[in-house]
C-alpha cells in the first residue's frame, strides 16, 4: 500500500514540475514577443521622423549660450581671458586635431569639432570645476571629463612629435640649442633642468609614495628647458616624495646624455679643458660631468666661485620662468588634480605640448596671470628648493666646473655683477606695457624673444656683457613701436 502512495506522490511532482516548465517556456515567448514588438514600434517610428532628426529625449535640454553667442560675437580680448590663447592659435589647434571630430548618430547630434577643443582648452585654463564648465557649454559633468581627456591624448599623439620630441637630436639642433645658452652667457649648455611639484589626490595604498615634505601629496614633473623656456624633455609621474636627483639619475635623458657620443663630439676647449655638452642644475641634483650645479654657500667663499654660482643662477632661471608659465597659463596645473593619476599624467603632458606650441604661435601670456600663479603658490608651499646633494665627485666633473670658474673669472667684474632687474625680467613679472599701452601683456612680436608664458625666445644682449644680456630682452620686430622689455 505503502509503495503506491509513493508511486502517487512522485507521479503529481513530475507534473508539477513539467507545468512550472511549461509556465517558464511560455514567459519567455511572452517576452521575446514583447521584445520584437517594441523594436517594431520603434523602426516605425524612426522612418516617420527620419534619421536625423533631433530625439530631445535622449538628452537634457541646456543653456548654450557661452560658446554659440558669447564667444563669437565678443572681442578677441574676451576670448583670449577666457581660453588663455588666440583666436589664430585655437584656429590652429582645431585643425591640427581633427581627430576628434564625431559624427552625428540616431540618438544625437555629437558636439562639433571647435566647441569640444574650447571646452578641453577652457577646462585647462580654469580652475572651475567640471559641473560649472559643463553648465556653461550646456553639457553634462561626465562629458567635460571625457572630452578634456580625449583632447590631451589627441594633443599628444599629434603635438609631440613636432613640438617637443627633441630626442634624438642631430648636430645642427642640438648646436642651436647651445648658440641659445651662449648668447645667454653661458657656453656647452644644452638645457636648465629642474623638477615642479604638482599636487594630485592619490589612492590610499599609493598615499605615503606621493607624500612630500611639505606634507602634501604630490607628482613631480621634471623638465629639460632651452633658453627660449621651451621643453626639450620632460619626465611626468614620479612620486612627490623622490627627490630630482634620483628622478633624474633613472630618466631616459641621462641615457642619453651618457650613451650618445654626440654630446661628446660636440665640445668646445674652455680654459683649456676640453668640455662635453652639459646641462645646468641647482643645489637639487648631483654634479657630474654632464651636470653643472652652483657650490654650496659658505662664508668667505672665494669671489670666482661667486662668479660662477652668479652666472648659473641667471642662466636656469629660463626652467623656473617656463613651469611659472606653465601653470600661470594652464590654471587646472597650477590648481592640482583630483582625478586618477593616468589621467592627471596625460593632462600635465598635453600641457607642456601646448606650452611648446604656444612659444612657437608667438601667444602672449598676461602678466597678471603670472601674479596670480605666484600669490597661489605661496599659499600651497609646495616643495621648490631642495638641499644640497653630497655625494663623492668624479674629477672629471670637478674639472669641468673648475674650467667654467676660470672662464666666468676671466671676464671683467663689471660683466659678471648682473642687477636685481634680471630676476624681476627673466620671471615675467615686470608688467610692462605693450605695443598698445594697456601693460596687461608681455609680447612675442618676433622670431627672437623670450616670451612672458609658454612661449619663451631667444634673449638678444644688448650690451657687451653676455651674462648680463638676460636682464633685457629685446624682441626682433622692424617696427621700433612693436618692441617690448619683458
Amino acid at each position: 500500500m505503502s509503495y503506491f502512495v509513493i508511486k502517487v506522490v512522485f507521479f503529481f511532482i513530475n507534473i508539477l514540475h513539467s507545468m512550472e516548465i511549461m509556465v517558464e517556456i511560455f514567459d519567455f515567448e511572452r517576452l521575446a514577443m514583447r521584445r520584437l514588438l517594441l523594436a517594431h514600434t520603434m523602426l516605425k517610428i524612426a522612418s516617420q521622423y527620419g534619421a536625423n532628426s533631433t530625439r530631445s529625449i535622449w538628452m537634457k535640454a541646456r543653456r548654450q549660450m557661452f560658446w554659440e553667442v558669447d564667444c563669437q560675437v565678443n572681442s578677441d580680448a574676451f576670448f583670449k581671458s577666457n581660453f588663455r590663447m588666440k583666436r589664430q592659435s585655437f584656429n590652429k589647434l582645431c585643425i591640427m586635431l581633427k581627430g576628434l571630430e564625431r559624427k552625428n548618430t540616431n540618438y544625437r547630434k555629437s558636439i562639433q569639432l571647435e566647441k569640444r577643443i574650447a571646452i578641453a582648452v577652457y577646462a585647462l585654463g580654469s580652475s572651475a570645476d567640471y559641473r560649472t564648465i559643463g553648465n556653461m557649454f550646456g553639457i553634462g559633468k561626465s562629458s567635460v571629463c571625457t572630452i578634456l581627456i580625449e583632447f590631451c591624448r589627441e594633443v599628444w599623439r599629434c603635438l609631440w612629435p613636432l613640438y617637443l620630441n627633441k630626442f634624438p637630436m642631430n648636430e645642427i639642433q642640438l648646436r642651436e640649442y647651445l648658440n641659445g645658452f651662449e648668447s645667454l652667457g653661458f657656453p656647452q649648455v644644452l638645457g636648465a633642468i629642474d623638477g615642479c611639484h604638482i599636487e594630485v589626490r592619490p589612492t590610499t595604498e599609493d598615499a605615503m609614495d606621493y607624500y612630500n615634505d611639505k606634507g602634501r601629496y604630490s607628482t613631480v614633473l621634471l623638465a629639460l628647458v632651452d633658453a627660449r623656456c621651451r621643453f626639450i624633455y620632460i619626465n611626468v609621474g614620479s612620486p612627490g616624495s623622490c627627490n630630482d636627483s634620483s628622478i633624474f639619475e633613472s630618466s631616459s635623458l641621462k641615457c642619453q646624455l651618457v650613451q650618445s657620443s654626440l654630446f661628446k663630439d660636440v665640445s668646445k676647449q674652455i680654459s683649456s679643458v676640453n668640455v662635453p655638452v652639459v646641462l645646468l642644475g641647482d643645489s637639487a641634483f648631483k654634479l657630474d660631468e654632464h651636470l653643472m650645479k652652483p657650490y654650496p654657500f659658505r662664508k668667505n667663499q672665494p669671489l670666482n666661485e661667486k662668479k660662477y654660482n652668479n652666472a648659473l643662477s641667471k642662466c636656469h632661471r629660463v626652467v623656473e620662468t617656463a613651469f611659472d608659465h606653465l601653470k600661470a597659463r594652464f590654471r587646472r596645473v597650477g590648481k592640482g588634480f583630483e582625478s586618477h593619476m593616468a589621467n592627471t599624467k596625460a593632462v600635465i603632458k598635453a600641457c607642456c605640448v601646448l606650452h611648446n606650441f604656444l612659444n612657437e604661435e608667438n601667444d602672449e601670456i598676461n602678466v597678471r596671470w603670472i601674479a596670480a600663479q605666484q600669490i597661489e603658490n605661496q599659499t600651497r608651499q609646495l616643495p621648490e628648493n631642495e638641499p644640497d646633494i653630497p655625494g663623492n665627485v668624479s674629477p672629471r666633473a670637478e674639472e669641468i666646473r673648475q674650467a667654467f670658474v676660470s672662464y666666468f673669472a676671466s671676464l671683467d667684474e663689471g660683466r659678471l655683477e648682473g642687477s636685481e632687474d634680471d630676476a624681476a625680467g627673466l620671471r615675467g613679472a615686470n608688467g610692462f606695457e605693450d605695443a598698445n599701452g594697456s601693460g596687461d601683456s608681455v609680447g612675442l612680436g618676433g622670431s627672437p624673444r623670450l616670451e612672458s608664458d609658454d612661449s619663451a625666445s631667444f634673449l638678444t644682449s644688448t650690451g657687451n656683457d653676455p651674462i648680463s644680456s638676460v636682464s633685457t630682452i629685446m624682441l626682433s620686430s622692424t617696427s621700433s613701436s612693436e618692441q617690448k622689455l619683458l
